[in-house]
């Protein structure tokens, strides 16, 4: 994993430096970095926040950035999915034959 140190900004400012980060390791598909991620990410943006402009736009970076993590790792999963289905068929194929 990869060591990446956060601005001593705002919490909020911290969140959205770490919620960069992940979309760079979901692209990477490093996904346990990602993990580490989201739980350094979270009590920054469970905490109350200022109700000004700044804030308000870094919220909306951080949930447009949400959007696409989200898309990137359904698109991993869906991906993986298929895999499996296509290894488990592979097995069953196999075991049939080897049962005739």
């Amino acid at each position: 994993m990869t060591v990446t140190l956060f601005p001593t900004g705002s919490p909020l400012a911290q969140a959205l430096a770490i919620t960069r980060t992940m979309l760079a390791a979901a692209h990477a598909q490093d996904w346990e970095q990602l993990s580490t991620l989201e739980a350094t990410r979270e009590p920054l943006l469970r905490r109350q926040h200022p109700a000004d402009a700044v804030s308000h736009a870094q919220l909306g970076e951080v949930l447009a950035y949400d959007r696409e993590l989200q898309a990137l790792v359904g698109q991993a999963r869906d991906s993986v999915a298929q895999q499996w289905q296509r290894e488990n068929g592979r097995a069953q194929a196999i075991a049939a034959y080897e049962q005739s």
